[in-house]
């Protein structure tokens, strides 16, 4: 009986030591991946004013975008108030939010500039242009 006792307490053992690994090689990525990943994000969210004809300036805006690892954002994007608007935001913020743990996860520096707001929007042969 202690015999049998003894092999299910080992046997226990065993899985929860199992179940219980956190294992972060499993779990992690290279900096190519994640650098794959913000690309494909930031794709993503242009793709959704992509192919809106700029008729009327009105009708678009502009968001900072991105984290330097100095703080602040990388640059402005563009975006027509005819597409789903939360939606859009939501992925901005997103993608900024990832971006700047990117930026702490690889320890990344940058010049330490502020970019400067655009003041409006121009539509330019049907493309939406920032004009500073």
């Amino acid at each position: 009986m202690r015999n049998y006792s003894l092999r299910i307490t080992y046997i226990l053992f065993i899985i929860l030591n199992i179940f219980s690994c956190k294992d972060s090689s499993i779990l992690a990525t290279t900096k190519d991946d994640d650098a794959k990943e913000l690309k494909a994000l930031l794709n993503e969210i242009e793709k959704m004013s992509d192919g809106i004809p700029c008729t009327n300036e009105s009708d678009w805006r502009f968001v900072p975008i991105g984290s330097k690892p100095c703080g602040g954002a990388t640059h402005f994007v563009l975006y027509s108030v005819k597409i789903d608007t939360s939606l859009f935001l939501k992925k901005v913020e997103n993608y900024t939010q990832k971006q700047k743990a990117f930026n702490i996860k690889y320890q990344l520096s940058s010049d330490c500039r502020t970019i400067v707001a655009p003041k409006s929007v121009a539509c330019v042969n049907e493309k939406p242009t920032l004009i500073y």
